[in-house]
């Protein structure tokens, strides 16, 4: 798994068969540390090293989160494969994300 440039700096473009996750969070506070912690680890087992998660704290970089439609935090966007995903919240429910990330066959 690569890092990605903090918010503010180049965006990163996906490889094919590689997913660009981006993160968008509020500060250290208990949900986005959880959201981040959620999504290193689902990446670790699902992804191997084929993602790149950009995190974007939202009080430092407030115009992102608008141009990206995010009101809510914490907010996952899968940016590639396309399509576009959204995902609420902390990323506890890993079923859940996995089946909106399509790492899970919805009849499993």
């Amino acid at each position: 798994m690569s890092r990605a440039p903090k918010a503010g700096r180049r965006r990163a473009k996906a490889k094919p068969g590689h997913y660009l996750l981006r993160l968008f969070v509020v500060g250290d506070g208990p949900n986005s540390k959880l959201a981040d912690s959620n999504l290193r680890s689902l990446c670790r087992e699902h992804l191997d090293g084929r993602c790149t998660i950009e995190t974007i704290d939202v009080e430092k970089n407030f115009p992102a989160a608008l141009e990206n439609n995010i009101l809510i935090t914490p907010a996952l966007i899968l940016v590639a494969p396309l399509p576009k995903v959204v995902v609420l919240g902390n990323l506890s429910d890993r079923p859940k994300v996995l089946l909106a990330l399509r790492l899970l066959d919805g009849a499993s």
